[in-house]
């Protein structure tokens, strides 16, 4: 069913009732010739890049860009956004492959009865972790600009016992203040390995970010943070052959340091896979292996002991 011939609805909220033609729930979907063939390009990709899913829709029109000369405009990409957001409804895209942020929820936690208790023990007991860094010469932390981007760099970075935080933008002060005020109360430095784009917008995030976060550390008296760049930057624009866009102009009139760039590169812009190594790479550059393993190694000891007396106390 096209938009065109899709049955008008009537919606009542709050005791009001309006009229609208575009889907709700899970709804059937017969794709024109071009949107049929824009989902078995995206059916592609996901298969493709199945060890990295979710991937953001983003993702998915940089991956459409390069792989199928897909329309790289604005207006392309939320033709892509139709497309999933159909395909989703209509079973043809599975929910759990694309990752859109949606609402943050607090939902009170609870067990059905003393039998799940025990299984939630047991289950915490089997997962039992160490702190992974510890004796570790630095504390690590991944930056990305993108929310969506968070579950694939932390498949990447947890083995590490890294964590990865979406640096929230200029506006976020609260962001900047946490990251301080964490980073303060460690005994040894923090590098913070950042990813984010390639243009006046997404350099000056992580550059406004940096002289926050390093001051509020100095304001307490603690060890500033440095910062990496792990991506975007030019020489990876130009070895990866990574689709540019028209830079936009800066309301507040500011350049780029070092001069403005003509174009822009989104970070997800990247194949997944190559961005997965570039962050496994810059982690394990400044890692001390050998007592990551005698963490990994005593965890494993301390893991088997709980689920043991586990087993021994639950009825």
């Amino acid at each position: 069913m096209t938009h065109a011939d899709r049955p008008l609805t009537t919606t009542t909220v709050t005791g009001r009732a309006y009229s609208h033609t575009r889907p709700r729930g899970a709804a059937p979907w017969r794709p024109q010739a071009k949107a049929r063939a824009t989902l078995e390009h995206v059916l592609v990709v996901l298969d493709e890049y199945a060890d990295h899913l979710p991937l953001t829709g983003r993702q998915v029109f940089y991956r459409l860009v390069g792989a199928y000369g897909y329309d790289k405009t604005e207006a392309g990409y939320a033709r892509l956004l139709d497309v999933l957001n159909r395909a989703r409804r209509a079973g043809r895209v599975p929910w759990g492959a694309i990752r859109d942020d949606g609402a943050v929820v607090a939902a009170p936690h609870h067990f059905d009865g003393m039998p799940g208790f025990w299984r939630a023990v047991r289950d915490t007991a089997g997962a039992f972790r160490l702190d992974r860094q510890a004796g570790q010469p630095l504390e690590l932390e991944v930056w990305c600009e993108a929310a969506g981007m968070v579950p694939q760099l932390a498949r990447v970075a947890d083995p590490f016992g890294v964590a990865v935080y979406s640096s929230g933008g200029f506006d976020s002060v609260t962001v900047k203040r946490d990251a301080a005020a964490r980073i303060v109360n460690r005994s040894r430095p923090t590098c913070v390995l950042h990813i984010g784009d390639l243009d006046a917008d997404g350099c000056a995030i992580v550059d406004a970010a940096a002289d926050d976060v390093i001051a509020f550390c100095n304001d307490a008296g603690g060890i500033a943070p440095t910062f990496v760049r792990v991506a975007l930057t030019p020489a990876q624009v130009r070895d990866y052959s990574l689709p540019t866009a028209p830079q936009k102009a800066r309301k507040d009139g500011q350049r780029l340091r070092g001069g403005a760039l003509a174009e822009t590169v989104q970070a997800e812009a990247l194949e997944p896979a190559t961005l997965a190594r570039l962050v496994r790479d810059s982690i394990e550059a400044r890692i001390d292996r050998a007592a990551l393993d005698r963490v990994m190694a005593h965890e494993l000891d301390v893991r088997a002991e709980l689920v043991a007396a586990v087993d021994r106390f639950a009825p």
